[in-house]
């Protein structure tokens, strides 16, 4: 394993055993923030992963946004995507805003993930013009994150105390 291999797994594990001691999810200020930052973008669609365990709360955005909601459906090495309200197949287009899951992202949009590849697969696939969104904890807004050529960065993050676009 290399070094920032070795590296990125350490933070993984530093977040992830932070992330157990939160005593809340902060659901509210996300969802306060996600949704203005849906009115200050104005996509045509949006797609948030559905947060389970420890990730920020995306359930009560998911139920309020007024647009059209697209989930990932994640399958052996690969997302595909799906309209959360009737569930026929989607497809990330430019107009749309991606949300997706972090566990850290740096001051120059470099995203940490778990570590399974999914998001910076699909990240190379999508139009380069739709804007990407990570939905973390502010104190893990960080200043720095090891990251590899193959690490896909991010426009901006979403925390629970607001907004930071990055580029």
């Amino acid at each position: 394993m290399s070094e920032i291999a070795q590296r990125k797994e350490a933070l993984r594990r530093e977040i992830i055993a932070s992330r157990k001691k939160r005593l809340t999810k902060n659901s509210a200020e996300f969802t306060k923030n996600l949704l203005a930052l849906v009115t200050d973008i104005s996509p045509n669609r949006v797609m948030v992963f559905e947060s389970f365990g420890t990730e920020p709360g995306t359930k009560d955005f998911i139920d309020q946004v007024q647009l059209p909601v697209m989930v990932p459906e994640t399958h052996e090495n690969h997302l595909s995507f799906k309209i959360k309200t009737t569930g026929e197949e989607a497809f990330i287009e430019p107009g749309d805003l991606l949300l997706i899951p972090a566990l850290a992202v740096d001051r120059e949009g470099n995203r940490l993930g778990r570590g399974k590849g999914y998001f910076d697969k699909t990240l190379e696939t999508i139009p380069a013009e739709v804007l990407v969104f990570a939905v973390i904890y502010e104190d893990e807004f960080l200043a720095s994150v090891p990251s590899q050529s193959h690490d896909r960065q991010v426009h901006g993050v979403v925390t629970e105390l607001g907004i930071h676009k990055i580029k």
